[in-house]
């Protein structure tokens, strides 16, 4: 199950400041996509009760849940309580540098503060009531084992195993989490930053190794390297697993958020570079023609994308054949030399692949670019 929280820890990123209409927009194509879990902000966030309705309104059934973020605060409780929030997402650090320097509390003061807060929110009725274990990858287990017990006793539904500073590879996320699934029937989700590459990677571990969610934002945004990345878990989950999110809507979510957060959209970026299903290398683009399923994990019309050959440097005499036979060009088996010689000297020169009426134009003057081939070998 993907939790989706673009619009709490996406709109924490670094200069990201989302409209009122951006953010509706977000969460509409969120629910199109059929995230099963939206984060759609923080205890405190204005015009978070409008975007409510506005969720509400869009997904009638509520089949993509929404949730609240909160601090550890009975005033914060009482006012989502009071705009109709029903499922809550509680944070609450485990480490001891972050209860003492952060909150400053000690272990027992938080257990406390926990217990009278989850009863409060039993009271209330509650629909769902969450608890996120933050920086439990530095925290010591059997505390943070006690905060679950707390969590168990006060009628608390999920646990999320925070990776705050993301310190975890994938080994150790799975270590981490069945170390607490042995341990609680709690449900289990996982939040993982990005600060050295593994978010992804330990999200979909996380999943594998017993979590029940993971938390995702589009495009990986959030604070400092953000988290896991939308159209990357979703998308692993499609073509490994059989999951049913709407990869397209996915793409879409990442090039409105892109244009929001004034974030560049990476041409090689995994599921929405525009390069991602582009070829020029010779032995490759060979392959392709025979079965696009030797290098290509997908179809790129899975994702709403195009397949993008080109000839240049990288590229050899069959390639150069296939491409000019699928532009109707006829090349006599004495030209073909010449001609590939002709698109590694331009392509070098231009330091780009070369477009289609550039292929035409050299397959011209192929005859007569003989004598370029002298300084250029041909395999």
């Amino acid at each position: 199950m993907l939790i989706d929280s673009t619009l709490r820890e996406g709109a924490q990123m670094f200069g990201v400041y989302f409209s009122d209409a951006q953010r509706r927009d977000i969460l509409s194509g969120l629910i199109r996509a059929g995230v099963d879990e939206v984060e759609i902000g923080w205890a405190g966030q204005d015009g978070l009760e409008d975007l409510l309705r506005h969720g509400r309104k869009e997904d009638p059934s509520e089949r993509t849940r929404l949730t609240v973020w909160s601090p550890l605060r009975m005033l914060d409780l009482a006012r989502l309580a009071a705009m109709g929030v029903r499922r809550i997402q509680f944070g609450v650090p485990v480490s001891d540098a972050h209860i003492e320097h952060r909150l400053g509390m000690d272990r027992a003061g938080l257990l406390l503060r926990l217990q009278n807060i989850l009863r409060r929110a039993a009271e209330l009725e509650m629909a769902f009531v969450g608890v996120g274990l933050e920086d439990v990858s530095r925290a010591d287990r059997d505390f943070a084992l006690q905060v679950v017990r707390v969590v168990e006793e006060c009628g608390g539904r999920r646990i999320r195993l925070s990776d705050t500073v993301g310190l975890l590879t994938p080994l150790e996320t799975a270590e981490l989490v069945r170390w607490f699934a042995d341990r609680t029937d709690l449900a289990i989700g996982f939040h993982g930053h990005d600060d050295f590459g593994m978010a992804t990677a330990n999200a979909i571990t996380a999943l594998a190794s017993g979590a029940e969610s993971v938390d995702v934002s589009v495009l990986g945004i959030g604070e400092r390297a953000g988290i896991a990345a939308l159209e990357e878990v979703a998308g692993h989950l499609n073509f490994r697993r059989g999951a049913g999110y709407d990869l397209k809507q996915c793409v879409c979510l990442a090039r409105m958020v892109a244009e929001a957060a004034g974030v560049p959209m990476v041409r090689n970026k995994a599921m929405t570079g525009e390069d991602v299903f582009a070829c020029e290398t010779g032995l490759h683009l060979q392959a392709l023609a025979k079965d696009p399923s030797l290098f290509e994990p997908f179809a790129p019309e899975k994702i709403g994308a195009n397949r993008k050959l080109g000839l240049g440097g990288k590229t050899g005499k069959t390639a150069v054949r296939q491409a000019a036979h699928r532009q109707g060009i006829t090349v006599p088996s004495h030209g073909i030399e010449n001609l590939t010689c002709g698109v590694r000297l331009l392509s070098q020169t231009l330091a780009r692949p070369l477009f289609e009426e550039e292929l035409r134009a050299l397959a011209m003057t192929a005859d007569s670019a003989a004598s370029s081939s002298e300084s250029c070998h041909v395999p």
